[in-house]
């Protein structure tokens, strides 16, 4: 049986007081994740249609809007949706189904949606997005999902199979579900802006693993974290996320050039064991 309507009291809230009422679609589908080397596995992932895509969809409104999600199973077994932190949103859906539910926020602020059944399976298999809540008088604005994989879990877990969590070894590591140097032509994640520019990075860790991730050139000031280890108010050039966490950060360049952010844990930088075929990225200040 199909679950439509169930709004809870921030719907009215955004409807009377605060900003928009914004509507997203949630697809939840199985396809083919393909590497930087085109090694290829079993996935998971949210998308805004029933065609897979190995990037989950991040979803993106104004501080003080409400967000409608329809979600929808499009997968032959059961699955959920939820937000982390937000125990009163989601719920199970059989194949075929579909639930309804709001999400609306006060302040700016990044939240890690995901599929919460056969925790922690179906997340490591993909399904964990971001649902990014922003300052709209900040233009430029960027959206990072870090993420490591190792193929041989992907193949096993797709198969109805157990892991040894405890051996985990990812072998490819991503950005937006990408490495590089394919992370650099996405418009999602690739910063390119001006000297002097307000730049916003939302980011989430949506893996297994801790991602200390490194930016050259400039600090950053920290608006937002889901983390106790990190504070809003801080400013800092390294950044340890654990998983399952999400910042929200600040960078105003004060000179142009071209400057890498990378995981500090140098295998992270790795595709397949090649370099640098993994979590890396090029900031473009001009």
């Amino acid at each position: 049986m199909k679950r439509f309507f169930l709004f809870h009291i921030s719907f009215f809230i955004g409807i009377f007081l605060h900003g928009n009422i914004v509507h997203r679609q949630l697809y939840l589908n199985r396809g083919i994740f393909t590497t930087v080397d085109n090694t290829t596995f079993p996935f998971l992932a949210f998308n805004d249609s029933a065609n897979f895509n190995a990037l989950n969809k991040t979803v993106t409104a104004f501080v003080n809007d409400t967000i409608v999600f329809n979600v929808h199973n499009n997968d032959t077994i059961p699955h959920a949706f939820a937000v982390r932190g937000i125990n009163s949103i989601g719920g199970v859906m059989l194949p075929g189904d579909s639930l309804a539910d709001t999400l609306s926020s006060t302040t700016e602020k990044v939240f890690i949606y995901y599929d919460s059944l056969n925790y922690p399976v179906f997340r490591y298999m993909g399904a964990a997005g971001m649902i990014c809540f922003s300052d709209p008088t900040i233009s430029k604005k960027f959206y990072w999902n870090v993420k490591e994989h190792e193929m041989s879990y992907n193949q096993q877990l797709a198969a109805g199979g157990n892991v040894n969590w405890l051996a985990y070894e990812p072998d490819y590591f991503t950005l937006n579900s990408l490495s590089h140097p394919d992370a650099m032509m996405d418009t999602l994640s690739h910063v390119v802006a001006h000297v002097g520019d307000t730049i916003h990075l939302y980011i989430v860790n949506t893996g297994n693993s801790i991602h200390s991730l490194h930016f050259h050139g400039f600090h950053s000031r920290v608006i937002y974290s889901s983390s106790s280890r990190i504070k809003a108010g801080w400013i800092k050039d390294t950044y340890p996320m654990e998983s399952m966490e999400g910042i929200v950060i600040e960078i105003i360049p004060d000179k142009p050039g071209q400057y890498s952010v990378h995981d500090h844990n140098l295998v992270a930088v790795t595709g397949g064991h090649t370099a640098p075929n993994g979590m890396i990225t090029i900031m473009d200040i001009q």
